[in-house]
């Protein structure tokens, strides 16, 4: 397991990327939640837990999750 040393990258995409393999579902909704909170300057990361499971805002950040994720396979 890897550790990121740049805020930018959650430690699970460089993880997943590294190891080639595939996300967990805990590590697909951290990454997504870091994806939907650092996508406005007025979002709190406590704020996704509000969003309905079927929110347009909460399936884009999962389908973007699962592309940091999976690399380039």
């Amino acid at each position: 397991m890897s550790r990121s040393t740049s805020p930018l990258f959650v430690d699970a995409v460089i993880d997943c990327v590294g190891e080639g393999r595939a996300p967990t579902p805990e590590e697909m909704m951290i990454v997504a939640q870091r994806i939907w909170s650092d996508g406005g300057a007025s979002r709190s990361a406590f704020s996704w837990n509000s969003l309905s499971v079927s929110s347009p805002d909460r399936l884009g950040s999962m389908r973007a999750a699962g592309l940091a994720l999976h690399g380039s396979r």
